[in-house]
């Protein structure tokens, strides 16, 4: 019994008694080197220059949007000088080159105006017969012609039909669409449109729609002027 007791006990003083290992992972957060004056410096002016490239794109944004926003309004609120899209007293630019178009200086004669536009077939339709009656009644009534809601090629029309000398002026409408004149007198998207003036200029009808046969708007003159070819 006591050979066995001593041998157990040797059997304890053998066996190691377990240790725990230190957790090296503090040792390590304490040995990293803290970041240096100059890295701090530059990690700040990166921050800086960042923000300030932030700043220079916002500020060019809302002075582009300044800009645009000034043209759009002086496009819509300082027409040209001289423009006037009153039916009674219009003042329109002359289809090429430079002047106006006035109502005011036809005075003393019947004044036909014809709106027409390069898409309306319509247009086409009643021309030739414009063209004739503003030839038979040369002297007696003027016509002058307003190309209006224009999307395309406004010499077009007056090209193909030699409306410059039979007509005494040819005009272009005005305003951010190009109808100022032809919306004024009621014409919403009708094309052709015409209205008939008397010799003082005053407004005595308005036609919408294509005056075809020409013995149509032979008819209309007739009526409102008295005035035959």
């Amino acid at each position: 019994m006591t050979n066995r007791r001593r041998h157990q006990g040797r059997v304890r003083q053998d066996i190691p008694a377990r240790r725990s290992r230190p957790n090296p992972a503090p040792a390590a957060r304490k040995n990293r080197p803290a970041p240096s004056y100059q890295q701090r410096r530059a990690a700040a002016a990166r921050q800086a220059a960042a923000r300030r490239l932030r700043a220079a794109v916002i500020g060019a944004a809302v002075v582009i949007l300044i800009v645009v926003g000034v043209l759009a309004f002086r496009g819509r609120s300082s027409p040209a000088a001289g423009v006037v899209s009153n039916p009674a007293a219009f003042s329109l630019p002359t289809l090429n080159g430079s002047g106006l178009v006035r109502l005011a200086s036809y005075r003393g004669k019947p004044v036909v105006v014809n709106f027409f536009a390069s898409w309306c077939t319509q247009c086409q339709a009643e021309l030739p017969g414009f063209r004739q009656e503003a030839v038979a009644l040369k002297g007696k009534v003027t016509f002058i012609g307003v190309d209006s809601l224009e999307t395309g090629d406004k010499n077009f029309l007056p090209s193909l039909f030699r409306l410059a000398g039979p007509f005494a002026a040819l005009a272009s409408d005005v305003g951010p669409n190009g109808n100022d004149l032809h919306a004024a007198l009621g014409g919403g998207n009708t094309m052709p449109m015409t209205a008939f003036y008397d010799a003082s200029g005053s407004l005595l009808d308005v036609e919408r729609g294509a005056l075809v046969p020409v013995s149509t708007l032979e008819q209309k003159i007739a009526q409102l002027y008295g005035v035959t070819g």
